[in-house]
């Protein structure tokens, strides 16, 4: 087997490979960190490598041994050790590697060959990257096929929630001309990408003004899904989400941390409501809880959890820690403090936002946003 991947992407097969020679799985303390003194035994991992392939791996606890199960047909058993030695090589290898993305060693491939691990991406079921049966050393209680979706930070911040057209905040434009649209049209930065803030400073220097009325039309679900599924969570949401891009974007606010965003737009209170600083802070922890748990911009979205356990992070050092979400207040909150806006460019697969475009003789402009997990 020879496959390319960059460093995120070979965190799943490393998080496998992990948590199997260890047969814990490491609970994650408030800070995100590790909790030597909090585990769960793992008594098997389970993989969709396709929709017809699945691949089982069993800890036996009386010699160590881990029995590999292919569509329930035993294929072989490998020492837990042999798991272990390869996810140190392994991780040395991906500190280690160039470019983004790269060739593992013959020994890694080969034995991944060997544990029938073939797909260095499993097929995501629900958002679960992979499934855990695991059992609590302190109260002896196994819970089955808990699904988890992965978390690395070997290579860049994984996305939390995803730009798409339909996320884009969009502008009603009046005092604008063909010649002015031309004109901010063509500012671009010294690599050529759109000056987004500078096409702003340029509009608000000629005189336009800007009313904010909605978000796109998603092209399958045929209405401005992003809208609704904000409807679900809190009808003020969509003036939320627009306050924060203004503000970076218009006002030049050059912080991104999540809690601060939130801070500032409390502060200023667009929505107009009673105990903002409690008020907007639930929003967001609410909409990102919602973003984790499957709700797209493009998808209408009927409120329901797609996860049953959570998602396991893979430390930038290697290290493996799994946060249990199920309706928590602290995984909320750990979401919320380590969460930042990100803007990514603007080209047609986001919307072509930063583009003044007209419409029905109206002139319209769009900003747009991605949230990560740091």
């Amino acid at each position: 087997m020879s496959i390319k991947a960059n460093k995120g992407e070979w965190g799943e097969p490393y998080v496998a490979i992990r948590v199997l020679g260890e047969r814990k799985l490491y609970i994650a303390d408030a800070d995100g960190n590790k909790n030597p003194h909090e585990w769960m035994d793992i008594v098997e991992l389970i993989r969709h490598e396709t929709m017809e392939r699945i691949v089982t791996y069993r800890c036996k606890e009386e010699d160590f041994l881990i029995d590999i199960d292919v569509n329930g047909k035993l294929i072989l058993s490998v020492s837990a050790s042999e798991f272990l030695a390869m996810a140190d090589k392994l991780a040395a290898e991906i500190k280690l590697a160039k470019g983004s993305s790269f060739n593992v060693s013959e020994d890694i491939t080969n034995f991944l060959t060997k544990i029938e691990l073939k797909h260095i991406k499993a097929k995501s079921i629900d958002k679960s990257d992979v499934f855990l049966s695991v059992r609590d050393p302190r109260a002896s209680i196994t819970r089955k096929h808990i699904g988890f979706s992965i978390k690395s930070e070997f290579g860049q911040n994984p996305t939390l929630f995803n730009t798409a057209k339909a996320s884009a905040v969009v502008y009603k434009v009046t005092g604008m001309t063909d010649e002015l649209m031309d004109k901010v049209n063509s500012l671009v930065d010294e690599k050529g990408h759109a000056a987004v803030s500078e096409r702003c400073d340029t509009m608000v220097a000629n005189g336009c003004s800007f009313e904010f009325v909605g978000f796109p039309i998603a092209s399958r679900a045929g209405v401005a899904a992003f809208e609704e599924n904000l409807d679900m969570i809190d009808s003020r949401l969509p003036k939320v989400i627009e306050c924060m891009l203004w503000d970076y974007f218009f006002n030049h606010e050059s912080r991104v941390d999540l809690d601060v965003v939130t801070k500032k737009v409390a502060e200023k209170n667009p929505c107009g409501i009673t105990r903002p600083e409690v008020k907007y802070e639930y929003m967001m922890k609410s909409f990102i809880y919602a973003s984790y748990c499957g709700m797209t911009a493009s998808t209408l979205w009927d409120g329901n959890s797609q996860v049953n356990g959570g998602f396991i992070k893979v430390n930038a050092n290697g290290e493996v820690v799994a946060h249990y979400a199920l309706e928590s207040d602290a995984f909320k909150s750990y979401l919320f403090k380590n969460c930042y806006l990100e803007f990514p460019s603007t080209d047609e697969k986001h919307g072509h936002y930063a583009k003044v475009y007209k419409e029905g003789g109206n002139f319209y402009y769009r900003l747009n946003f991605q949230i990560r997990y740091r």
